[in-house]
């Protein structure tokens, strides 16, 4: 799973993760970049693997259900990578 994966760093992690094979769950809180950003990376990179959630770290009801959902559809979580809170330090 990539949180705030609709662009930039997070975006390409998910293209990379998918193109090593992995299943990747890509996450956004605005749920039309999310799934334009998915069907781009389905559509440009021949990625099947990519599938959209929607996902705001902040709103505790919606980490929930994307918990449950992986839970119920995957039984766990691999790899969690978080680019939606990204600080840097110069």
């Amino acid at each position: 799973m990539v949180t705030g994966g609709n662009k930039g760093v997070g975006l390409e992690v998910c293209r990379q993760l998918a193109l090593q094979g992995v299943t990747v769950i890509l996450t956004a809180r605005d749920e039309k970049r999310g799934k334009d950003a998915t069907e781009t990376l389905r559509r440009e990179s021949q990625l099947p693997n990519i599938i959209f959630h929607q996902l705001d770290v902040r709103d505790d009801d919606g980490v929930t259900s994307l918990a449950w959902y992986i839970k119920n559809r995957y039984g766990k979580l691999d790899i969690l990578v978080s680019c939606s809170l990204l600080l840097f330090s110069y």
